[in-house]
């Protein structure tokens, strides 16, 4: 008899009488970090199409991220739609317990806002606590042993770093955009795009501002969070449509927007140009 449509594969039965594995899901979401670079992204983007692979034609694998990158859980979860039943593989390490407590409460979050509450989503455990963890290391020792020394790989210039990492930008204000896994889910990484867009679009923007990511600023519930420095203005309640506006008009008008402001001077002085 043929497998039901899913995400079974001769790796993952779907004969329940034959093992204790339940049917597949119908959808996977592949969880990690964002990292600081593309490169971190794009390596679980490749793992996630080779798991693709593995599974069923029916099953839906998507990629996520906790934060720094998208799309977040909850724009993942919603990807995953119509699907029935979704597992969350955390691909992160170390385990951190605080944080998975609160991602299983991100994810009833979104599943309260479904006009439909019999959509199923299970997390996967830990990668530290994989009962195959200790072969797959042994197995990445052994093909170590076999790689090239690092006189091989570092280069002829190891001993030399870029000249520009030792000079301070010319730059009057520091935008500090909270891209931690709270902001995130409330849409911090296309704030943070959006402030990139606007720098690179405006020259005098671009020479008196430089943005920067930062993890969790602590007061999540005003999120999605930036603070402008040196003046220690907070704005929360960003999004991709006005974060730029906010932000621009503090830096070039010395004016702070009453509608975001969190904590800080409500008033600037002006700054030499």
């Amino acid at each position: 008899m043929p497998p039901p449509a899913g995400c079974a594969s001769a790796s993952f039965p779907m004969n329940s009488s034959e093992t204790s594995i339940p049917p597949g899901p119908d959808a996977v979401i592949v969880l990690g970090r964002g990292g600081t670079g593309a490169a971190s992204r794009q390596s679980l983007i490749e793992l996630a199409d080779a798991l693709r692979q593995t599974l069923e034609p029916a099953c839906k694998v998507v990629t996520s991220f906790v934060d720094k990158a998208a799309p977040s859980l909850p724009e993942a979860l919603q990807q995953c739609l119509p699907a029935r039943s979704i597992v969350v593989l955390p691909l992160f390490s170390p385990d951190e317990p605080a944080l998975l407590r609160w991602l299983h409460k991100l994810a009833m979050r979104w599943r309260s806002q479904l006009p439909d509450q019999g959509v199923q989503v299970r997390f996967a455990d830990h990668l530290l606590g994989a009962a195959a963890m200790p072969a797959l290391l042994l197995s990445q020792m052994a093909q170590a042993l076999q790689a090239p020394d690092i006189a091989e790989t570092a280069g002829d210039q190891w001993q030399h770093d870029p000249q520009a990492w030792s000079q301070v930008p010319d730059h009057q204000h520091h935008a500090l955009v909270c891209t931690g896994p709270r902001c995130t889910a409330l849409g911090a990484v296309a704030v943070w795009q959006s402030l990139g867009d606007a720098v690179q679009a405006s020259s005098e923007l671009r020479a008196r501002l430089r943005l920067l990511q930062t993890s969790c600023q602590y007061p999540c519930n005003h999120g999605p969070l930036a603070i402008v420095y040196p003046d220690g203005v907070w704005y929360g309640r960003l999004t991709a449509e006005n974060a730029a506006e906010v932000i621009e008009t503090h830096v070039l008008s010395r004016q702070v927007c009453a509608e975001h402001h969190v904590h800080g001077p409500v008033e600037l002085g002006t700054r030499a140009s």
